[in-house]
């Protein structure tokens, strides 16, 4: 009777196995969510919400224009939804200050650690650092399979009512008695594999009706990719070189359609430099009449784990565009560089479009700046464990035939920024 029972057991879990796979191997596409989500998302508008942009602004073909003040202080809202149990019977959520304001999207290596490390020092801001979570992963581990799962079954009810659940969850990451209590705060998170999922956006406009502000901070993606290696490098067994990573995910690429083909690999690459005294011209054919659109859309469908290949995240128009086009026009998207996290006065004011309007500090800011070789000048915070910069000490300077390889992967990418964003210098991302 014993084995009987083990082989009903291993029935089982073999049919959960296979419905958890199935949850995260369909995927909606952008127009397939938008019809669905367009039924569930709320009518009213927060109060919060503020068009102070100018008609006449000069934007974009996708709508982007870098904010710029006057930003409109922090107005504190309540939120209010139901659960609906049965017919005769309701649970009203009530949330006294509907939280975040603010959500740092990524990119990975690109120093988001480092502003909420500094955000977390203004008076008036508050972070998932005061109650030791450093990035929730709310919307990518939490949000998005469950609510995926829903749509699947057209459950149109219980949709609403894990909605509202989720409202009420997304406050267990704050120290909401201090929100309460500070009618200035601005709540923010940060978690940088929010921006490689292209349905995120909408997700988070059904979710939080408020309209939190989106930001993203953007690195050279050469440099970007390399930084990341290094952390893997130095917290796990990584055995791999970083050049037969770079080989690997080239591979990748022209599996799935975003370049045709490499003319010279790697090593090949290398050869012609030695042989040449100038640089030889792109190693990389990409695929003729390629607009951004569509390059987003091979990004969606990419199979592959963007969340731990290296070169993938640096595709950055074609991971930003569901971003812009859900954002921009509101002025609820500001594309931050790098190096800028590092200056004062333009974290002040990133934290103004937030809506902060004391920007007072706890400690002396420049104790959290890093000097010119990178380190740290003082601990980012005592009383957290969590090792904000696990790959100190681990230098490690990138093959400047490998950087220039790179460059030219990343070359026609970086010309579409030019397509979303005006501001000049478009992230710190060279268009070269």
């Amino acid at each position: 009777s014993f084995q009987p029972k083990l082989g009903i057991l291993a029935f089982v879990y073999i049919l959960v196995i296979l419905s958890f796979l199935t949850l995260f191997s369909e995927e909606l596409t952008s127009s397939e969510l938008e019809d669905v989500f367009a039924k569930r998302e709320t009518a009213t508008k927060s109060p919060l919400h503020r068009k102070y942009h100018s008609n006449t602004t000069q934007r974009s073909n996708y709508g982007y224009h870098h904010p710029q003040p006057p930003y409109p202080p922090i107005q504190h809202i309540s939120h209010t939804c139901l659960i609906n149990r049965n017919t005769s019977s309701e649970q009203v959520i009530h949330l006294p200050t509907a939280v975040p304001h603010l959500i740092l999207i990524g990119t990975q290596k690109s120093a988001t650690s480092e502003f909420q490390v500094l955000a977390d020092k203004y008076i008036n801001v508050i972070t998932p650092l005061s109650a030791k979570k450093f990035e929730p992963h709310f919307f990518d581990f939490q949000v998005q399979g469950a609510l995926m799962k829903l749509i699947r079954a057209n459950e149109t009810e219980e949709f609403d009512n894990a909605v509202c659940r989720f409202r009420q969850k997304y406050t267990e990451f704050f120290n909401m008695s201090q929100v309460n209590n500070n009618t200035m705060s601005v709540v923010m998170e940060k978690t940088p594999s929010y921006m490689l999922l292209h349905n995120l956006p909408l997700i988070i406009d059904v979710l939080c009706p408020w309209e939190p502000k989106i930001l993203v901070i953007l690195r050279d993606p050469v440099d970007r990719a390399w930084s990341h290696y290094r952390m893997s490098y130095s917290r796990t067994n990584l055995n791999q070189q970083f050049a037969t990573i770079v080989k690997n995910e080239i591979d990748n690429f022209i599996a799935n359609g975003l370049l045709d083909n490499a003319t010279m690999s790697l090593d090949d690459f290398e050869a012609a430099l030695a042989n040449n005294s100038h640089a030889p011209s792109s190693p990389f054919v990409f695929p003729k009449n390629m607009t951004l659109e569509k390059y987003a859309e091979l990004v969606q469908l990419y199979r592959g784990n963007k969340k731990k290949e290296y070169l993938i995240r640096g595709l950055y128009a074609p991971l930003l565009l569901p971003w812009v086009k859900r954002f921009a026009k509101d002025d609820r998207l500001m594309v931050m560089k790098f190096n800028e996290v590092f200056n004062a006065s333009i974290v002040d004011e990133v934290l103004r479009f937030a809506g902060v309007e004391d920007t007072s500090v706890h400690e002396h800011y420049d104790d959290f700046i890093r000097n010119k070789k990178g380190k740290i000048k003082g601990r980012a915070n005592k009383n957290l464990t969590v090792d904000y910069h696990a790959n100190k000490g681990v230098e490690m300077p990138l093959d400047p035939t490998i950087r220039l390889y790179l460059k030219f992967l990343y070359q026609p990418f970086n010309r579409f920024l030019c397509s979303c964003w005006v501001r000049n210098g478009m992230g710190g991302v060279s268009k070269e």
